[in-house]
């Protein structure tokens, strides 16, 4: 964007405004033909001034977060905070995905929300139109898979929490020999799926046919003494050579890499002793970045309750299996994720929690799961460190209250402590969850939005050593923290901080929604700034996933890839950015839009 910019400037050189042409506002179509406020059935600028102006700054930025212009003033951020926004989404107008009056209204008030819109069910590659940049050497070939929701609602019946959506897998494929990017998105067909789409073949579009973690079936016999089913709907992840969709809800699923069709759980292909296996897999299993073998947990088969934490080896074989330390042993917590070290996984279990007399209701079939949880803002936050060579408890520990849902990473240092790098959310987890249990008519603060801390422990002392903000006051408030692969491959080695972290953050614009990618510095020296990759308005970025350089010297020595979705478009951009510079290098367009997805994965060429 930046050079269609100059392009622009440099035949414009000449031009005073007061000639600026119909031929030129056409040049202006041609070169940013994606901008919203711009329609191609225009055929004169209403005033050539403000038509240049709009020109210039709907080009995508790099800029320094010091220097950005949204932190003037707090008039000027409730400004930016508040609708109406002037983009207006073109959302189906017939069809079975079609609105209801008071979901457009949704949409109107804030465009963003048009990316939580349903998909079709379909597998068919589509070819994406590249209209910026060349796709990287080290990109092609690779393969960028997403997970989230293909729908949050039934016709006119919301789910009644956003983690309940019916989970949609996307790939998002370069070509090896010219970078040609196609893309394609099937839904997960879990059981539960299947349910649903039998009651909509009978034209009950607006019945919950299989009841879910929030959402309670319409039926209360499809309650009643049911478990709630699996969406598979959070994070994919490559094992032993099979695409899984990974979520709390239940058991891995496999999806075939050819069509991207489900295959069912995967279950059934771990070996060894099953006996104390988790009955679900969290969201974030991780994968060690060095020998491969698998950490997951989830919750125990019943009657047993708590969490069960297991060992894998990479070809599958169940090695050990353990229960994972909880403030009640009686009872539910939510362990979304870890962080894991060359010798330790490290829990953070926050008081968002259930009793056993509270989650009773539930288990009968009367309640949902999920409106059974509570935060208790007035007790501690227990950090739990185990092994990973016996899964045997390291150490436990209570800090002051906070609420997390993802962590960035974690290492050992040259004395042995352990650092790892949490979010810390910025307001109440209340409010945060209100937002996830209506998200067409969430409004997003900085509240809502975390800060990262490096927790120092000591496993020698059994302590916290301290806790230190990251990045500085000069860091916004963020989700979604991805680190470099050169660094996750070589901290074992290394023994120190990441230099950078990548996250989407809040930009103060767009109703408050992600409209940033920040490149948070963690240790900034006098003359560094946290940079920033800028979406124009209208525009909303996804987690990124890096890519690294062929032969990478330093950190940032790569590409981050990730969708972008367009309001103005009402479909999904493929965006890469240099990891340096956060420079935009290659862009190309959809013809569809990806519903907001939760966590991705890269599978390279190599693979």
């Amino acid at each position: 964007h930046t050079c269609y910019t100059f392009e622009m400037m440099t035949s414009l050189k000449a031009t005073s405004l007061s000639s600026f042409t119909s031929s030129h506002y056409s040049m202006m179509i041609k070169y940013d033909r994606r901008y919203s406020s711009l329609s191609a059935s225009s055929s004169e600028p209403s005033s050539s001034s403000s038509l240049l102006r709009r020109f210039t700054r709907s080009r995508h930025h790099r800029i320094f977060a010091s220097s950005s212009p949204t932190t003037s003033s707090p008039e000027r951020r409730k400004q930016l905070l508040s609708p109406p926004h002037d983009i207006s989404v073109p959302l189906p107008s017939a069809g079975k995905n079609k609105p209801p009056l008071s979901i457009e209204r949704a949409i109107s008030e804030y465009p963003w929300r048009g990316g939580l819109e349903p998909i079709e069910n379909s597998a068919h590659p589509v070819q994406c139109e590249t209209v910026f940049g060349a796709v990287p050497e080290e990109v092609k070939g690779g393969t960028l898979y997403r997970l989230g929701p293909g729908r949050c609602r039934l016709g006119s019946k919301k789910y009644a929490h956003w983690f309940d959506g019916d989970g949609c897998m996307h790939e998002i494929r370069f070509g090896k020999e010219n970078g040609e990017v196609t893309m394609r998105s099937a839904m997960v067909e879990t059981e539960r799926y299947k349910a649903q789409e039998t009651r909509k073949a009978k034209g009950d579009d607006d019945i919950v046919g299989a009841r879910g973690a929030w959402t309670q079936a319409t039926d209360i016999m499809d309650n009643l003494g049911k478990f709630p089913t699996n969406p598979g709907n959070t994070s994919p992840v490559v094992f032993n050579g099979s695409l899984l969709a990974l979520c709390e809800g239940g058991p891995p699923i496999e999806i075939d890499k050819k069509t991207l069709k489900t295959k069912g759980e995967y279950s059934g292909k771990f070996t060894g002793d099953l006996s104390g296996f988790p009955m679900g897999f969290a969201a974030h299993s991780k994968i060690d970045a060095n020998d491969g073998y698998m950490y997951a947990w989830g919750l125990a088969k019943p009657p047993a309750l708590g969490h069960r934490f297991a060992k894998i080896s990479p070809s599958g074989e169940v090695l050990k299996t353990t229960n994972v330390p909880l403030p009640d042993p009686l009872g539910f917590f939510l362990l979304h994720d870890a962080c894991d070290t060359e010798n330790y996984v490290v829990f953070v279990v926050v008081p968002w929690k259930a009793t056993v007399g509270e989650i009773m209701p539930a288990l009968i079939g009367v309640e949902s799961f999920g409106h059974s949880f509570s935060y208790d803002s007035n007790a501690k936050t227990r950090i739990v460190v185990m092994r990973k060579s016996d899964l045997t408890v390291a150490m436990e520990v209570d800090v002051e209250n906070f609420s997390s849902y993802h962590n960035a990473g974690a290492y050992e240092d040259e004395q042995g402590n352990i650092h790892a790098l949490v979010c810390k959310l910025e307001g109440d987890r209340e409010d945060l969850e209100k937002n996830f249990a209506d998200m067409y008519n969430s409004v997003w603060t900085s509240k809502q939005y975390n800060h990262l801390y490096d927790v120092c422990l000591s496993v020698k002392e059994k302590k916290v050593l301290s806790q230190t903000k990251i990045g500085g006051d000069g860091a916004k408030p963020m989700e979604f923290p991805i680190l470099s692969t050169k660094w996750t491959q070589t901290a074992a080695k290394t023994k120190s901080m990441p230099a950078f972290i990548y996250t989407l953050c809040f930009g103060e614009s767009g109703g408050g929604y992600f409209d940033t990618v920040q490149k948070v510095a963690t240790t900034l020296g006098a003359n560094e700034n946290h940079l920033e990759y800028r979406s124009k308005p209208g525009y909303f970025p996804a987690e990124v996933a890096f890519v690294p350089k062929n032969n990478a010297q330093k950190e940032d020595d790569g590409y981050l890839v990730f969708i972008e979705y367009a309001a103005n478009r009402h479909a999904s951009d493929v965006v890469v950015l240099d990891a340096e510079t956060m420079d935009e290098v290659y862009r190309a367009e959809s013809s569809y839009h990806v519903p907001y997805t939760f966590h991705g994965c890269w599978e390279s060429s190599a693979n």
